[in-house]
């Protein structure tokens, strides 16, 4: 009984704090009128449960965690640090309270917990570098700049050239120059939010950097030194990636940077699990020291497990899945010396919610999410996996049921996010599991011995090469076989939150013991998680314009048919184009149409071509290319991929709804069609090229369009009364002013990318653009 309490509590705390997204009262009621309901409905139909008091305080716990949440959500303090922001020069002073790390245009970011700021931006270069001198001389000097600095508050993200941080520890006193900012919220549907991701830390300003003066003594001793060596160790015996891969197994990625394109090729197959430290090195450890005090006493072998657990929690900092596995091996120790049997799903639950009053923001946390669904289906059905192997061989049965068990459970959060599958992420962590221990526990013996002399732990290192080549063969193996990963879509809330309905039930009740009524459920979750997407996909009709820069940029989709036009940059093609074409479940482009050769609008098609294939392309011919677009020509002759150029006048016919023509040749004007909507294509129309276009009185007619589509420069009167447009899409960070007013006179609606982030069309909602939708919409 007492555990069918603690059960529902703990339930009722979780799905109190989710609530929290809610805003002012909203909350308060839905939590009260959900949880009173059940405490009426459930205690009638399940007799043998928890009375109805036990869910009438729960409620009272939801409410709670709703509300303590929405307390402890970061707010900036009146002199934090980001009200001075954006300042181009500004020069802060503070303490480093995270390690620098290597971010992927190469420089080197960190946290910094700011004590002042001066926001002249004016300090003798000369002054800083003497600062940590004894000369007496600098002192005067020394004075003159302290009085140009006020205090303050709050964090800063910091990120500087990677020469700058050499010697830099947590906890080092700093002074650093460089542009003050404000982090951007998302300007793309499905983009990643860089700004709520660092309020979520309690972080409202960002620096990038320019120089970095180390203040006072450098912090001597610390978790850095004997993480320093384990590393060093690592690396000097089974040298790069290996050791890296070695010392990302035993102290989890942030310990560590590995190379990015490592670090890719393990997510891509499936393997992202392996480079954080989580439950299964913990277990490794606690199962560690348990076999080596085997023959002890009960509190010796809850002293020394202890000390293992905290020991590795020191070393590879608290991250949400370390916590959850430190504080259920607590758990388990105890259990072992008060001799009595543990609730491992009870304790993942309390475990949750001991660690959500201690940091509620990592309720949000992907890492938490995946973590503790992962453990709660390796707790819940490994055993029923493995049970229904038992036409296998024990062993590779249990083998199978622990990454198919954290598969499924995690799978419908991950269709949410990213609305990708990796086909071969089973395969890949079955086979890399043996390797993987092996490595693990051979990296922690090599870590401690490194500790105490570094050539020792090299040599173990060095044994250990074998086990870790063969572990990147396999994840570099898994990727190069056919359909690596497969886009289908992002599903919605509804969709996941059935699925998981569906999971418990499999899990909880005795109707679905029997093979057939389990099999039927869990198809029946597929077909949720996996079918309306599929309707709308082939249904639906929408065109979306990116927000980047000053590039032209759109996704048309129709009857199956995928059309996109530029692809911006390299950056710009990774990590925001792929994202969004994954999550709307597109692998495949039908066409690609590239209307310059200039890297900002075109080097992203040498990212696109490794992640989805492209059938058709088109450009509009300009003669000679730049090298990246050499480089895509080549490619794509290499995939066979048709290739040819727009010829002016001629009409590329997608299909009965979407056309294509090119109007003219230096400048370039591409006029669309979608559906019933024309669209005029402006691009890099500056005043000679408007010239040329108005003397043209035969173009002038074809110009007419529904949609203006241009880059945000002024247009002329004579061009634009020949468009008569009704609405104008400004592809531009920002519009000449007397061309909005210009068009506002004209009653033509005006959107631009720089205001309103990624805009986007169809048939039923008209245009609208990701400010409404966030505006509009709960932050969940």
């Amino acid at each position: 009984m007492k555990s069918q309490v603690a059960l529902v509590l703990s339930l009722f705390f979780i799905a109190g704090a989710y609530a929290s997204f809610l805003p002012d009262w909203t909350g308060f009621y839905v939590v009260f009128g959900i949880g009173f309901g059940l405490s009426m409905l459930v205690p009638a139909i399940w007799r043998l449960g928890p009375k109805r008091w036990v869910y009438l305080l729960a409620t009272i716990v939801a409410i709670f965690a709703c509300f303590y949440l929405k307390i402890r959500t970061p707010q900036p303090s009146a002199d934090d640090i980001s009200k001075y922001a954006p300042l181009s020069n500004a020069i802060v002073r503070g303490k480093v309270i995270e390690s620098p790390s290597l971010t992927r245009s190469e420089r080197a970011k960190f946290l910094l917990a700011v004590q002042e700021v001066n926001l002249s931006g004016k300090v003798n270069i000369k002054d800083l570098k003497d600062r940590t001198s004894n000369d007496p001389s600098s002192n005067a000097a020394n004075t003159d700049n302290d009085k140009k600095f006020m205090a303050t508050s709050g964090k800063l993200y910091v990120t500087v050239p990677l020469i700058e941080v050499t010697g830099l520890r947590v906890g080092q006193e700093i002074e650093l120059s460089g542009r003050l900012y404000l982090p951007s919220r998302a300007d793309n549907f499905g983009a990643f939010d860089f700004k709520s991701y660092l309020a979520r830390q309690g972080v409202f300003a960002g620096l990038s950097g320019r120089s970095l003066v180390m203040q006072g003594n450098p912090v001597s001793f610390g978790e850095w030194w004997f993480i320093s060596r384990i590393v060093r160790a690592h690396v000097m015996g089974a040298g790069v990636p290996e050791g890296s891969l070695l010392s990302s197994l035993v102290l989890g990625s942030r310990a560590v940077d590995l190379p990015s394109d490592l670090k890719d090729a393990f997510i891509q197959a499936g393997l992202a699990a392996v480079l954080a430290a989580s439950g299964f090195q913990v277990t490794l450890v606690l199962g560690a020291a348990i076999a080596l005090t085997n023959n002890s006493s009960l509190k010796i072998k809850f002293a020394v497990g202890c000390c293992c657990l905290g020991g590795y929690l020191l070393l590879t900092g608290a991250s949400p899945s370390i916590l959850r596995a430190v504080l259920m091996g607590f758990g388990s120790l105890i259990g072992l010396v008060v001799q009595r049997r543990s609730r491992p799903v009870i304790g993942l639950l309390i475990t949750a919610v001991l660690l959500l009053l201690y940091q509620p923001q990592w309720i949000w946390d992907l890492g938490f999410q995946f973590s503790f669904l992962a453990t709660f289906g390796l707790l819940t059905t490994a055993r029923s996996i493995a049970e229904r192997l038992e036409w296998l061989p024990p062993a590779i049965a249990e083998l199978l049921s622990v990454p198919i068990a954290a598969y499924i459970w995690t799978l419908p959060l991950q269709l949410l996010v990213f609305g990708k599958l990796s086909p071969y992420s089973l395969i890949a962590n079955v086979l890399t599991t043996p390797l993987v221990s092996i490595a693990t526990y051979g990296g922690i013996i090599s870590g401690l011995l490194a500790i105490i002399f570094v050539p020792l732990g090299a040599a173990i290192a060095w044994l250990l090469y074998p086990l870790l080549h063969w572990t990147i063969d396999i994840a570099q193996w898994i990727n190069n076989l056919p359909n690596t990963s497969i886009s289908v879509g992002a599903i919605s809330i509804w969709q996941m939150l059935i699925a998981y309905m569906l999971f418990v039930a499999i899990w909880l009740l005795p109707w679905f013991a029997k093979m057939q009524r389990w099999t039927i459920a869990f198809v029946l979750a597929c077909v949720v998680l996996f079918v309306p997407n599929t309707l709308a996909q082939q249904n639906s009709f929408q065109v979306t314009i990116p927000a980047f820069n000053d590039v032209p940029i759109m996704l048309i989709r129709n009857q199956n048919q995928t059309v996109l036009i530029n692809s911006g940059d390299r950056q710009f093609a990774n990590f925001t184009l792929i994202p969004f074409l994954q999550k709307l479940g597109i692998n495949r482009l039908d066409w690609g149409v590239s209307t310059d050769t200039q890297p900002d609008v075109s080097d992203g098609w040498n990212a696109l071509t490794s992640s989805v294939a492209i059938s058709q392309f088109r450009d509009i011919s300009l003669g000679v290319t730049p090298k990246p677009y050499q480089d895509l020509q080549q490619t794509l002759a290499n995939a066979k991929t048709p290739l040819a150029s727009l010829k002016v006048g001629e009409s590329l016919t997608i299909n009965n709804q979407v056309q294509i023509q090119l109007l003219n040749q230096s400048p370039d004007i591409l006029k669309l069609k979608t559906g019933d909507l024309s669209w005029l294509l402006l691009a890099n129309t500056d005043p000679k090229s408007q010239q040329a276009i108005a003397a043209k009185k035969e173009l002038l007619p074809q110009l007419t369009a529904n949609v203006l589509w241009w880059t945000g420069i002024q247009i002329d009167p004579v061009i634009l009364q020949a468009i008569k447009p009704t609405i104008a899409i400004a592809s531009a960070t920002s519009v000449v002013e007397e061309m909005v007013n210009q068009l506002y006179d004209a009653k033509v609606r005006v959107f631009w990318t720089g205001r309103d982030g990624s805009i986007q069309w169809n048939p039923e909602k008209d245009f609208h653009t990701l400010r409404d939708q966030q505006d509009s919409q709960s932050p969940i």
